[in-house]
């Protein structure tokens, strides 16, 4: 009985130890000058969770104090934040060849003399970049409705981070497009913007907007397994990864603004921001990678529904996403919301054309404030600018050229879709050369 004892002690010693390596806690000497708000921005944690590791009941610090950083708290966190977490077993070169990057590389970076590595060690990993911190947001209330929605995903199998990896990249299920068709036709009464507020009182959101500023993290969201989320999360968190310039508006001497937008009706799309203008396009980047539409509204303005449907997702599990919202139509597109600050719907929710769903952010991913738009056919990324309506402008006022039209029946020749497979970023072609 003793020796089983003894195992049970040594074995929960050993885990408590991976546990506190895992947290890879941090001492640092406050120097002259520092503020509280300054030391959380320097090491990427929140002033909240700086406080709480140190019993600080205010943000006051004074010259010489010592204060501990505290870790991710799990190996989620620490991707987020562009690291891999040394798991028990692992040896460098397998950490190496796992993100696809030389061993060498990994070394120089990590600064590492030698290929030991210890359970619990953080290696920063080349090439990754960290996400941006996802504003702390209060949950609203969920409606009674959003309650009922709620139900209604779970009962259809929605809202995990495998249902929105698929929708990217394979055929929506034929349930989920028989279950849109139950979506309504107009707006509900009760909905965000309608019969519900959107906005919070100035005060909270100057405080939102503070602690966005300083880099302060949401609780911790990573809760599925190792493993879950497959490859195509990687390629597609490349998506913003990129220094391939914006698209520029054609000078007012040559644009050729027609006087009235093309007439809105079905087949088309609702423009998802209103009064937003185009940034970039489908095809542009490198190598034509870029398979989305890029909107600009300022911080917070509400994202509608391009058309009718039922949301599949609504979370953060995406890597390079943030705040992501997806939603399935009744004929059978996909329509999927990135880099958004708040999502205002749950998985199960039927929504309207044109209703808030979410608000614009920059969490993600993300060089700046935007709305990354993708129109999804059969597992294909569409072009959907000739369906906007309005059509999609650039800031000068002078529309996109593009050829509206309207996809009804067969997918009109206008609207151009590629698998993701077909455009890879440079950054995936790059990796898959030094294999």
């Amino acid at each position: 009985m003793r020796p089983a004892l003894l195992a049970l002690a040594l074995a929960t010693l050993a885990a408590f130890s991976a546990w506190s390596d895992a947290r890879a806690d941090r001492r640092y000497t406050v120097r002259e000058g520092d503020t509280l708000a300054r030391i959380s921005r320097r090491f990427h944690v929140s002033v909240r969770d700086l406080q709480r590791a140190n019993r600080l009941r205010g943000e006051n610090v004074r010259a010489g104090q010592s204060l501990t950083i505290p870790g991710p708290e799990s190996d989620g966190e620490a991707r987020r934040m562009g690291y891999h977490v040394v798991r028990r077993g692992e040896t460098l070169s397998e950490i190496a060849a796992r993100h696809r990057v030389p061993m060498r590389e990994l070394k120089r970076l990590n600064r590492l003399r030698s290929d030991t590595v210890r359970v619990g060690q953080r290696l920063r990993v080349p090439g990754r970049r960290r996400e941006n911190p996802l504003p702390r947001l209060e949950p609203r209330p969920l409606r009674p409705d959003q309650e009922l929605a709620r139900e209604r995903g779970r009962e259809l199998g929605l809202g995990t981070d495998r249902v929105a990896q698929n929708l990217l990249k394979d055929p929506v299920e034929a349930r989920w497009v028989e279950a849109a068709a139950a979506a309504p036709s107009t707006v509900p009464s009760h909905a965000y913007g309608v019969g519900t507020p959107i906005e919070r009182d100035a005060t909270m959101e100057a405080v939102l907007d503070a602690e966005a500023e300083l880099g302060i993290l949401s609780e911790d969201r990573d809760g599925r397994e190792e493993g879950e989320v497959d490859e195509v999360s990687e390629e597609l968190a490349l998506e913003e990864n990129d220094d391939s310039p914006l698209e520029e508006a054609p000078s007012e001497e040559g644009s050729s603004t027609p006087s009235a937008d093309a007439p809105e009706g079905p087949g088309t799309l609702h423009h998802p921001l209103e009064g937003g203008h185009f940034l970039r396009g489908w095809g542009s980047g490198a190598g034509g990678y870029h398979l989305a539409l890029d909107l600009y509204t300022p911080p917070g303005t509400p994202i509608r529904a391009v058309e009718r449907g039922l949301v599949a997702y609504a979370g953060t599990g995406v890597r390079g996403y943030g705040r992501f919202v997806i939603v399935v139509h009744p004929n059978g597109l996909v329509s999927a919301y990135a880099h958004n600050r708040e999502a205002l719907v749950v998985a199960g929710e039927l929504v309207a054309r044109g209703q808030v769903i979410a608000r614009l952010g920059n969490t993600g991913i993300s060089r700046g404030p935007h709305l990354h738009f993708m129109l999804i056919d059969d597992g294909e990324h569409c072009d959907a600018l000739p369906l906007l309506r309005p059509l999609a402008r650039f800031r000068n006022g002078s529309v996109v050229p593009t050829t509206p039209s309207a996809w009804t029946t067969d997918r009109p020749a206008e609207v151009r879709c590629l698998p993701r497979s077909a455009r890879p970023h440079p950054g995936v072609t790059r990796r898959r050369r030094r294999r």
